[in-house]
């Protein structure tokens, strides 16, 4: 995402927003043991829970500020991915799908979908139509 996008998220949000925001993607990123509560959370930022759980749930330029910062925080970790997708395939037995990961990412593979329609015959006259609709009104008529 762009400075341009990140600017414009952050010219719908207020100051405390933008804090809650950094602060929501931090604690999602801490260790189990060190995971502040919403609780602790809101109070830091000076709202209530409900306020912040609104926030995160509710209000869409927060949520995607929230999405952006968590994508800017994992491009940091992008290189260790990696080194675990290498990992998977140059191990003893390697990963299939790691490969087709790997090609993937890469462009490598592209998944392609033929559909194929057989002719049911060949084409049919007008007065041939014109006879099978005779042949479906009269058995439709016999119905009634």
């Amino acid at each position: 995402m762009s400075d341009k996008r990140k600017a414009a998220l952050e010219s719908q949000l207020d100051g405390r927003q933008i804090k809650a925001a950094l602060m929501c993607v931090e604690r999602e990123f801490a260790a189990e043991e060190d995971r502040l509560t919403f609780d602790t959370l809101a109070e830091e930022i000076g709202v209530s829970r409900k306020t912040l759980h609104q926030w995160r749930t509710q209000k869409r330029a927060f949520i995607d500020y929230v999405n952006y910062l968590a994508d800017d925080f994992l491009s940091a970790d992008r290189a260790k991915v990696y080194r675990q997708l290498m990992r998977a395939i140059d191990g003893s037995q390697p990963s299939i799908k790691a490969i087709d990961l790997f090609f993937r990412r890469f462009g490598l593979i592209t998944q392609q979908v033929a559909v194929e329609t057989k002719d049911a015959g060949s084409a049919r006259s007008n007065d041939e139509l014109a006879a099978e609709i005779d042949e479906l009104d009269g058995l439709l008529a016999e119905e009634k």
